[in-house]
């Protein structure tokens, strides 16, 4: 079986659960606490940091679960949420021993990277609600993500001769992102032509793609400062959780922030 086809299949069934969940609050909520727990899990194992073992994931998820919860209930404003949580794991990072600067760092790098996407996801679906928008909008910077990485992985694979940043991931090229972008304006498009106009469809597609670009670069060069491939094998050709969700860690809140100054 091709790596393609291994990459294809793994995606229609994370997607097909994705939409079969996002129907349902509380499956919605089951589904993003399996990627929640194994992602951190992950990222606690790339880094294999002095200091942290993966007994650090159960001081750090239930912060990211109350974070979670605080939005979807309370629906309150993310940056203050934002505060008030960076605070308490900064105190609780203090408490570890023995204290430094990396010991600091990586606490709030890790709630951050970890908790930025879910609750953000939570705040489309409550604007969506709110708004008594379509549910199908809720699903595109999801469909547009997947469409967007599957685009930039073809086209660069048949044509990328001209690199974008070798030393961090060497199989991104130009011709990639060129295509990706070219393709995603209209994915976005023929998805949103019925609720917005053409010229906010147009920036939309550029700037998603783009976050999408520098989510999946970011997490590349997690991992080639530690000198690895993918951030686990669990999910074979797609290598880990982390590696679904790079993109989507930028992706989801520039749609977000889009949808509510529209």
């Amino acid at each position: 079986m091709s790596d393609f086809l291994k990459r294809s299949i793994i995606a229609l069934l994370f997607g097909g659960l994705l939409i079969i969940s996002s129907f349902n609050n509380f499956f919605l909520f089951l589904y993003l606490q399996i990627f929640l727990f194994i992602a951190g899990y992950e990222l606690l194992k790339i880094y294999r940091l002095k200091f942290y073992n993966f007994s650090w994931i159960f001081y750090f998820y239930p912060f990211l679960n109350i974070l979670l919860l605080t939005v979807f209930y309370l629906q309150k404003n993310i940056n203050l949420i934002l505060f008030y949580y960076f605070v308490i794991l900064t105190i609780i990072t203090l408490l570890r021993r023995p204290i430094s600067i990396e010991n600091l760092i990586f606490g709030l790098f890790f709630f951050i990277y970890l908790g930025i996407l879910p609750a953000h996801i939570f705040l489309l679906k409550n604007f969506i609600l709110k708004k008594n928008f379509s549910h199908w909008l809720f699903l595109f910077p999801f469909f547009f993500t997947w469409f967007n990485d599957t685009i930039a992985y073809i086209f660069g694979s048949l044509f990328g001769k001209h690199k974008i940043a070798k030393d961090i991931s060497p199989n991104k090229s130009w011709e990639g992102l060129l295509f990706s972008i070219v393709f995603s304006i209209f994915f976005a498009f023929f998805y949103l032509k019925k609720f917005f106009p053409l010229k906010n469809l147009l920036l939309l597609g550029v700037s998603l793609s783009l976050l999408a670009f520098l989510g999946d670069l970011l997490e590349s060069l997690m991992k080639r400062e530690v000198k690895i491939k993918d951030s686990s094998n669990l999910l074979l050709a797609h290598g880990g959780f982390l590696d679904r969700i790079d993109s989507l860690l930028f992706t989801i809140p520039g749609f977000y922030y889009f949808l509510i100054n529209q």
